[in-house]
């Protein structure tokens, strides 16, 4: 686990093409207005190999956990939880008190995910995700 650095960008563009699909995904564009914002952002990595990210930002005193990704063959592992992990410690290190996500609410092992960390359904947002509906998930720091 280490912060991005900004040759990280293409891998993290990769995984992004590996884990969500076209209309969900972050574009480079959109990873570059993050880096403006001062985000928390982590890389796991295994042997040289970028297996997972998070990205999250802080305003007011929310953490917002805006993506994170974790390639397959890597998944049930504990990289997830741990880019979480750092995350909000980092959020809660910048002021934040609670931290919120969104999740598909078809995404049942990212709600499992999540739900262990500690977060709860607060809201449905019908229509987040094109043709899907998302959670709002939240816990407190």
């Amino acid at each position: 686990m280490r912060r991005f650095q900004r040759g990280d960008l293409e891998h993290v563009l990769k995984l992004e093409e590996e884990c969500f699909s076209p209309e969900e995904r972050y574009s480079r564009r959109v990873f570059e207005s993050y880096l403006l914002l001062n985000p928390i952002f982590y890389i796991a990595e295994c042997s040289g190999e970028v297996v997972g990210y998070i990205i999250a930002t802080v305003r007011e005193n929310t953490c917002h956990v805006d993506s994170i990704a974790v390639r397959e063959k890597w998944r049930r592992r504990g990289v997830g939880t741990e880019l979480m992990n750092a995350a909000l410690r980092d959020c809660r290190d910048r002021g934040a008190k609670r931290a919120v996500l969104e999740v598909a609410v078809d995404n049942d092992s990212a709600i499992r995910l999540y739900s262990k960390l500690g977060f709860r359904v607060k809201e449905l947002i019908p229509g987040y995700y094109p043709g899907r509906d998302a959670y709002l998930m939240e816990r407190e720091l």
